[in-house]
């Protein structure tokens, strides 16, 4: 059984608050950034997951859990000897995962653990800061001159070297806003690393319809995002997701304008200009309880609204927003697996909780219901944070 520390303090809850370095003001969109999400590389895929008393943050458990293509398994590989009440984060590249464990209780600062072997074991590493909670807070590619980025509350992002022997400055919020003044720079949102090496830095935007997107080549930033525009031109964005492969940056972002919000899937293939998807309307007692991307840029959304129902959609590069079927009671997470994809679709895998019990889901061939295909109960030490 991994039993966390025990410590006291900071409350976890299932959508975490998106943190942003600058002050924010009336005019600035309130967005959860939730850390239930997944990614998928070629060989690999990560989800994080909360368990336990999720009304209890003393009882509330982040939990990572693995599979690898061919696999119809997926398998519980959190990190073991630190408190994550406070929430995880994972970071994947063909391979290897990095994963950081969000400050709660007693604990000041995000521990870091690497691992090249699936999850079975894991190498710690120090980070001199506390993570920002949103998903895509870390990038690392061992290929990569960055090493790794980490974004770290204050609006700030850091550059590890390989192997994590050092840290240093990368770029911060107040840097970024100098170099967009149209957009307006409210916080760091995501990091990724672009296959040429460069980092990939986003933001959010207090007005004029700009998605953040940064880039840092020959030593200067500059901004290679877009504005949105129709409905949309002069809202205020957030990017929710960001990550990039050998073939394809993907980003998401949810834009807020007049009392209205729409999720914008966005695609780039090298320099070439972004695809832009039709936008996808939230409604005003809706909320983004889980994101998923794969390797391929489709990306999953899971919606939830006011009644504790929710409604999960997905989108891929070339298609449009399509509705799933209505997901099984106390869904908590999606994830895009890795591997060939079906034909009719991206392959989706859902998750419900029951305090110490996971069920996974997938479409059915039809895709018109969910099957459950597994089951499992997951070992909790409950009252050992408190």
């Amino acid at each position: 059984m991994r039993v966390p520390l025990r410590c006291l303090g900071v409350q976890a809850t299932l959508l975490a608050l998106l943190g942003c370095g600058l002050a924010a003001t009336s005019a600035q969109a309130a967005v959860d950034a939730p850390l239930v999400s997944a990614v998928s590389t070629s060989t690999d895929s990560w989800v994080t997951l909360p368990m336990g008393d999720i009304s209890d943050p003393n009882n509330t458990f982040w939990e990572l859990f693995h599979t690898a293509p061919g696999s119809s398994h997926w398998s519980l590989v959190t990190p073991p000897g630190v408190a994550d009440n406070g929430g995880l984060i994972e970071s994947a590249s063909a391979g290897a995962a990095l994963v950081g464990v969000l400050p709660s209780q007693l604990l000041r600062f995000s521990p870091l653990a690497q691992s090249a072997s699936g999850g079975s074991s894991w190498i710690p590493a120090f980070l001199p800061g506390a993570l920002s909670p949103v998903p895509d807070a870390l990038a690392d590619e061992e290929a990569s001159p960055e090493g790794t980025i980490a974004l770290v509350r204050g609006g700030r992002a850091l550059s590890g070297s390989v192997g994590f022997s050092s840290w240093s400055p990368l770029v911060t919020a107040a840097e970024l806003s100098r170099v967009s003044r149209d957009c307006s720079v409210l916080g760091l949102d995501g990091a990724t690393l672009l296959p040429s090496g460069a980092p990939l830095i986003a933001t959010g935007c207090r007005r004029g319809g700009r998605v953040g997107l940064f880039t840092r080549t020959a030593a200067a930033w500059r901004n290679v995002g877009l504005t949105l525009g129709g409905p949309l031109r002069g809202a205020a964005t957030t990017v929710l997701r960001v990550q990039s492969t050998a073939a394809t940056t993907t980003v998401l972002a949810l834009a807020s304008i007049g009392g209205r919000r729409s999720l914008q899937a966005l695609w780039r293939s090298g320099s070439a200009p972004w695809t832009v998807a039709r936008p996808l309307a939230i409604g005003s007692g809706a909320s983004v309880r889980s994101t998923a991307v794969n390797s391929a840029g489709d990306v999953a959304v899971l919606l939830g609204g006011t009644g504790g129902t929710g409604e999960a959609v997905d989108i891929a590069p070339t298609g449009a927003w399509k509705r799933l079927p209505r997901l099984p009671a106390r869904t908590v997470g999606a994830a895009l697996p890795a591997g060939p994809l079906p034909s009719n679709g991206p392959d989706i895998d859902v998750f419900t909780v029951d305090g110490e019990s996971l069920d996974v889901f997938s479409l059915t061939p039809s895709g018109e219901a969910w099957a459950k295909f597994q089951s499992s109960q997951i070992p909790l030490a409950y009252g050992s944070s408190g």
